[in-house]
């Protein structure tokens, strides 16, 4: 699932991703991720209660904030993981290379 969620100056948008993010749900995340990006210049990134996760989901979401830092815009990560979404994370490499953005 994904949530928009704007500040009241209009500042940040947040995008709240949450339950299933893998490759089934990756073309309704890419779209609301390219719908709401230039809408401020502040972008903030949770995930929480998620329950399943591949992938896909961290490609689609390092090549969206790539293009958006490139892109002059500010990045908020936070990610909140269950254990073994946590591993998944980490092991991929995807931990360090969000980091780095």
């Amino acid at each position: 699932m994904v949530e928009i969620n704007t500040s009241e100056d209009k500042n940040t948008i947040q995008i709240v991703f949450s339950d299933d993010l893998s490759v089934a749900k990756a073309s309704e995340m890419h779209e609301q991720l390219r719908k709401f990006a230039w809408e401020a210049p502040t972008i903030s990134i949770l995930t929480k209660e998620v329950k399943n996760m591949d992938l896909s989901f961290l490609q689609l979401l390092f090549s969206f904030a790539r293009e958006m830092k490139n892109s002059g815009k500010k990045l908020i990560f936070d990610f909140q993981f269950e254990e073994e979404m946590e591993r998944i994370f980490e092991e991929s490499g995807f931990q360090q290379a969000f980091e780095k953005i």
